[in-house]
């Protein structure tokens, strides 16, 4: 599965390259997801949000959609600041972690991906 990490920390990414075992190709963006980051999903299946400080805005979950992500994960120690239901309608694939624990959740998300890979994979057979 090709991924994008957005606004991960030196701590997060170490721990994220260790738990992916080469699984997912993984791009990483230590910046926030924003208008200057945002192309950097193009031709990606998933989006993972480590922590947004700014609310995810209806227009930025279509612009994903439009560049073609299929899942999205909102990885946050505190409350999101965003609207799920945009998430909802779409059709895309989400899961919420929050958790304070940098390598649980950084564990959480692998399993999420493999999940989906998995269940991709799985939809092809049939």
């Amino acid at each position: 599965m090709k991924v994008i990490v957005y606004n991960i920390n030196q701590e997060e990414k170490e721990l994220l390259a260790l738990a992916n075992h080469k699984t997912h190709k993984i791009t990483i963006i230590t910046n926030p997801l924003n208008e200057n980051t945002v192309h950097f999903a193009e031709a990606k299946d998933a989006v993972i949000i480590m922590s947004q400080e700014n609310q995810l805005s209806h227009s930025f979950i279509l612009k994903l959609i439009s560049l073609g992500i299929q899942y999205i994960i909102l990885r946050s120690a505190e409350k999101f600041f965003t609207d799920l239901s945009t998430i909802i309608n779409s059709g895309i694939q989400y899961d919420i972690i929050k958790c304070a624990d940098s390598r649980l959740a950084v564990s959480l998300i692998i399993e999420t991906l493999n999940g989906w890979e998995k269940s991709d994979r799985d939809h092809m057979k049939t």
